[in-house]
Parts: structure tokens; C-alpha cells; sequence
């Protein structure tokens, strides 16, 4: 799994290890790293050297440390930039409505690629997602159905970067306003239209309209935005 560094900087031949036995599938989502005395021979480096890079996996969320324990692989791989774009717009400044923006040219470009690469099989879970949407009254449950929606078409998309930038803005936004899917997902705000919009996505979808997909996403984004913004004012 692991062998001696040579003349590569210790740091950077760590990482490309780790990463390239994630890469490889010879480390898996779940799976613990040796201990670090044992991992530090196997390298050929100091443990306070190991300790360094470990700790930068940790941060990008690729590892996860238990105190006074192992380290592991993340379970979910798809989180691994919420931290590190969380520091980068707060470096920037950036606003709620920078992140927002950010996700709806992300969810645009998704929901154009799904529809291109849609499979019967596909449309089958978009179709299922709906109808519990349709069928639910509890804002908690509308606004996980809501998630996985827009998160299954981004995986149909078939882009991995797309949709693991994706999946870390759209978080982004909820760490920043608390309950935001739960808010605009309320029977008494957004059904009518919220509803309406992801069915027409869907629809378009299943059907490989790709440019009427990708219109109908830009239309249900400013309507998220508007949302968002109001719920920033209450």
C-alpha cells in the first residue's frame, strides 16, 4: 500500500499516496489507515512529518481523525471542499448570494448534462423523488426530497467535479442560513411554483431536452435566490 519516500518533498509524496490508493480503490470510503508509527516506516518519514499531511487530509475531508485513535477515509468523499471553499469565500468575502450564484451556473450546467445522459433507469428515480415531493406535507422530509433531487441530477450529469462542487456550495448555503430548504419548502411559500418548476426540469430530463432543461433550472435558481434573500432579511 505504501513504500519509501525518495527525493520527493515528504509532504507532497505523503498525499500523492494516500490519494492515489484512494484513486486506485486499494483504500476505500470507511477504511483505517495503518497506525501512524507503522505508517511512518513504511514511508520512510518522521511521524511529526506524517502528522502534517494527515492533518491537511483531514482538513480537505478526505481523512477523518479520532482523538487518541485511527485515521480512516471519509465515509463521503462528495464533502471534501465544504471546509476548504467555506475558508476560500470568507478569504474573498463572498456573500450569500456569491455562493448562490456559484451553485445555479453548477445546477444549470448539471441539469443540461443529465439530460443529455438520462437512462431509462435514471428517470425512474427522478420520477420517484417527485412523487414522494408531491405526497409529503412535512417540511423536513420536502426539503431532504428536495436535496436529493437536484443531487440525482447532478450525479445523471456524469461530471464528478460538477457534482462534488455542487454538493459543497449547495451546503454552503445551508451552513450559512440555517433551515433554508426547510423554509422554502413551506406548503404556504413555494408549492405551487417550486413544485411546478421541478417537474418541468424532470420532464425535460426524461425527455433529453437539454437546452429546455437547463431553462427551466436557471428559472427554479432565481426563484432559490429570491428565497434565500428573503430569508436572510427575516
Amino acid at each position: 500500500m505504501f513504500h519509501e519516500i525518495g527525493t520527493q518533498r515528504p509532504f507532497d509524496a505523503i498525499l500523492d499516496q494516500i490519494i492515489e490508493n484512494i484513486k486506485e480503490g486499494v483504500l476505500k470510503p470507511g477504511d483505517t489507515l495503518p497506525a501512524e508509527r507503522l505508517m511512518a516506516e513504511y514511508l520512510g518519514v518522521s511521524r511529526p512529518a506524517l502528522r502534517e499531511a494527515l492533518r491537511a487530509l483531514e482538513f480537505l475531508g478526505v481523512i477523518v481523525s479520532v482523538r487518541g485513535g485511527a485515521n480512516y477515509i471519509a465515509d463521503d468523499l462528495s464533502t471534501c471542499l465544504i471546509r476548504p471553499l467555506s475558508v476560500l469565500f470568507s478569504l474573498n468575502n463572498s456573500s450569500v448570494r456569491d455562493t448562490q450564484q456559484l451553485r445555479s451556473a453548477l445546477e444549470q450546467k448539471a441539469t443540461f448534462l443529465a439530460a443529455k445522459h438520462c437512462t431509462d433507469d435514471d428517470a425512474s428515480k427522478l420520477r420517484d423523488i417527485l412523487d414522494l415531493l408531491d405526497h409529503s406535507d412535512d417540511e423536513i422530509i420536502r426539503a431532504k426530497l428536495d436535496k436529493d433531487l437536484h443531487m440525482t441530477i447532478a450525479k445523471i450529469a456524469g461530471n464528478p467535479m460538477i457534482y462534488t462542487v455542487l454538493y459543497a456550495s449547495a451546503n454552503l448555503i445551508e451552513q450559512m442560513i440555517t433551515g433554508i430548504r426547510a423554509f422554502i419548502m413551506q406548503k404556504n411559500i413555494s408549492v405551487p411554483e417550486v413544485d411546478e418548476q421541478h417537474h418541468k426540469i424532470v420532464e425535460s430530463i426524461i425527455r433529453h431536452e437539454a437546452e429546455d432543461a437547463r431553462k427551466w433550472m436557471w428559472h427554479h435558481m432565481n426563484t432559490i435566490e429570491h428565497f434565500v434573500l428573503e430569508k436572510m432579511d427575516v
